[in-house]
């Protein structure tokens, strides 16, 4: 399991703002959590109802949602969500 400064590396880093990623911010506030679940809904909705024909489901968004559940278990630590 990553922790969580490498899978912060991971993502964009156009996010950066003076030095510092607002999801640190969000973490050290302890916003974290309700952050990377709305974004992990917010991604995956964005390929509900399209049918491989119309729209195939898009990997970037998947790789999204893998990345936010990564960083959302090595917030939490090895502790059950509940």
């Amino acid at each position: 399991m990553k922790t969580w400064d490498e899978l912060k590396k991971e993502g964009s880093r156009h996010y950066v703002i003076g030095g510092i990623q607002p999801i640190d911010l969000y973490r050290e506030l302890g916003i974290f959590r309700g952050f990377a679940l709305a974004s992990i809904i917010k991604y995956a909705s964005r390929n509900v109802g399209q049918g491989p024909d119309e729209n195939p489901v898009s990997t970037r968004d998947m790789q999204k949602i893998i990345h936010y559940a990564e960083l959302l278990i090595a917030s939490c630590g090895e502790k059950e969500i509940p």
